[in-house]
């Protein structure tokens, strides 16, 4: 497994590449991980394709020194990592937060696109997630300026909670991630940058089912995050589109992944 940086504006991105396979794959981790998430799945991809993994701003060993980042910056990414690798046609491979990502650049790297990927995908239906996306930005900025400290914040959400008003998994996932300033500024950092990876549920269908993309969605039946109804019926009448229970949660990326990907026949263009 390689490690490598690369240059974007005044930030370095760190990726990972493992893999021997004549495709190129290119992997967005979920928010809060890293690269290294996917290395557990090498033997199931490494025969096929050359995978880079991506460390996005704000996390692992990516330098990010800006406030934000927008589609516009991964997509430059996306094609620095083509050029590196000297291929014009790739495969992608997004989990959860990165399925978001993945997702909203389809329309532009479609025309490149031979294969989609999407684990426990965000960008479809995640519990939360459409407050989060409504917000608007001014009140977005003016919570990232009043909440410094958070601490008085953190007791009304713990307060929520144990009222019955506030659920657990948002109480949680607030008290874990504003604490620490390195996780404040990722989490309202990836919270800015939102409005940037938004494709409606009606586009993102029409163009599986227009394009003929193969994609292969990997579902766990115990994630409290994402809706498998809503995921259900994105994909009934598309034929491209393969749909793969697990006896997982959200974080299904492990060794049942590796080993129901090995068992999975190979659908490309």
């Amino acid at each position: 497994m390689q490690s490598f940086y690369l240059d974007h504006r005044e930030a370095s991105i760190h990726c990972l590449r493992f893999g021997q396979g004549p495709r190129l794959l290119i992997a967005l981790h979920g928010f809060g991980d890293r690269a290294r998430l996917f290395a557990i799945l090498e033997e199931a991809l490494a025969p096929r394709y050359t995978v880079v993994a991506v460390d996005l701003p704000f996390h692992g060993q990516t330098e990010w020194p800006y406030q934000t980042f927008s589609k516009q910056d991964i997509l430059e990414i996306v094609r620095k990592i083509m050029e590196r690798e000297g291929k014009d046609r790739l495969c992608l491979m997004g989990y959860s937060f990165g399925a978001r990502l993945v997702q909203a650049m389809l329309p532009d790297l479609l025309p490149q696109l031979d294969k989609l990927y999407l684990l426990a995908p965000d960008g479809i239906r995640t519990k939360g997630m459409p407050l989060a996306v409504r917000t608007p930005m001014w009140a977005r900025r003016l919570l990232f300026r009043l909440l410094q400290p958070p601490d008085w914040f953190l007791f009304l959400v713990d307060t929520g909670r144990r009222l019955g008003v506030v659920p657990p998994l948002i109480s949680g996932f607030l008290a874990f991630n504003l604490k620490r300033p390195e996780r404040f500024r990722r989490t309202f950092g990836c919270w800015l940058s939102l409005r940037s990876f938004y494709l409606r549920r009606r586009r993102i269908k029409a163009i599986w089912r227009e394009s003929g993309l193969p994609v292969d969605i990997y579902f766990g039946t115990k994630d409290e995050m994402i809706r498998y109804k809503t995921v259900k019926k994105m994909v009934e009448g598309v034929r491209n589109v393969r749909i793969y229970l697990m006896d997982a949660g959200h974080r299904l990326i492990g060794e049942d992944l590796k080993e129901r990907m090995l068992r999975v026949p190979p659908s490309t263009k």
